[in-house]
């Protein structure tokens, strides 16, 4: 931070300032946080601090701007999404914990302070899922998702601070007081499984860094499979137009006026009518749902029906599936697999040979598929 134009009386400057505000909250607490107690802090008189900051308000500002610019990032930094996104949430995370009054100000609140140090946290998230097609409003919401689950963490580890500070009691020392009653109510039995677990792993649960490197996988884990769904879709999860819902259900376009002098068409017997109705608002079969879900996913039904022409290795998937990456195909010879649909055979050579191949089941999902292929080369481009 240049404070160099900022100095006033003798060893006082808008760094140290800022840095003693810092140490101050981090023993004390956001609320312990005054000018004067800052100044008592610093040897000096209030007054002089307004010299170099305005109010307590701008000085929590640039509190916040200060340890956010503790973060360091690579340059360059790592070429992978996953790698670029679990660097910065780990170093956001340790931050929380070396400053934890600082979720008070940038978590749950539309009004964070938009210094450089705090808009660059964001900016290296947007970096790392940049490429996908993402459009922006959901490239916000995949940081906004991480950085949720941070400072969720996070909020543990200040509500510790605190609950310590007020008590005097440690994590350890008060679950050591609490336990009996704890034992007293897994013994009566209505807490089986809490009984087997704390039989097992007795404070286990109360490990908070292992808590938070359980859950970012996890976080990975799902952005990973969403931005493997969303592969080749620019601008996904853009609202639908279309009519508003009446009554839980879009409406339906209106009809075609009456023409004048003309007699209106028969009406469908009641009865028909009513059994039309029935037929279309009956539910698909999950079994349907489920297939027509995973055969939305990009590249699945391409994978099938290159494989029904017969077995193939992972470079000729490459070539017969134009536009597919080598990861999403990876991910989606996974999920196949795991579906029961596709299978992996390894020949031993020389030379080792891999190659993939549709179980019966997948089999017959391919001839399903067939018709449409054949449409699709013979009407589809028909007027």
């Amino acid at each position: 931070m240049d404070d160099q134009s900022h100095r006033g009386g003798p060893g006082l400057t808008l760094d140290r300032i800022v840095r003693t505000a810092i140490g101050i909250a981090d023993a004390e607490g956001l609320a312990a946080l005054s000018m004067r107690r800052v100044a008592r802090a610093l040897g000096a008189g209030a007054m002089s601090l307004y010299r170099y900051v305005p109010s307590r308000a701008e000085l929590v500002a640039l509190m916040v701007e200060a340890v956010f610019g503790e973060i360091r990032y690579p340059d360059p930094g790592p070429d992978d999404w996953r790698a670029r996104v679990e660097f910065v949430a780990r170093q956001e995370w340790e931050m929380y914990r070396r400053h934890p009054w600082v979720l008070a100000i940038v978590a749950g609140t539309r009004r964070p302070p938009l210094g450089p140090n705090v808009l660059a946290t964001v900016e290296w998230v947007l970096e790392a899922i940049d490429g996908y097609g993402l459009a922006p409003p959901v490239a916000a919401q995949i940081y906004l998702m991480v950085s949720d689950y941070v400072q969720g963490a996070a909020l543990y580890v200040r509500t510790e601070v605190e609950a310590e500070r007020a008590s005097g009691l440690s994590a350890e020392q008060w679950w050591s007081a609490e336990e009996p009653v704890l034992v007293e109510l897994l013994r009566s039995g209505r807490f089986p499984r809490l009984a087997r677990l704390y039989a097992q792993a007795p404070g286990a649960s109360w490990a908070v860094g292992k808590d938070f490197e359980f859950g970012l996988r996890r976080v990975l884990d799902g952005i990973a499979v969403f931005l493997a769904e969303t592969a080749g879709k620019p601008g996904i999860a853009e609202p639908a137009c279309g009519p508003e819902p009446v009554g839980g259900r879009r409406a339906a376009p209106p009809g075609p006026e009456p023409v004048p002098g003309r007699s209106p068409e028969p009406l469908e017997s009641e009865r028909t009518r009513l059994q039309k109705t029935t037929e279309l608002s009956d539910p698909l079969p999950p079994a349907t749902s489920a297939v027509l879900e995973m055969l939305s996913r990009r590249w699945t039904a391409d994978v099938l029906l290159v494989l029904g022409r017969g077995e193939a290795r992972f470079r000729d998937l490459v070539r017969a599936v134009p536009g597919v990456s080598r990861r999403v195909l990876t991910e989606r010879l996974r999920e196949l697999a795991d579906a029961g649909l596709v299978t992996r055979r390894v020949a031993v050579g020389p030379p080792t040979r891999i190659g993939y191949a549709l179980t019966p089941r997948g089999a017959g999902l391919a001839r399903a598929l067939a018709p449409i292929h054949d449409w699709a080369n013979r009407d589809a481009a028909r007027p």
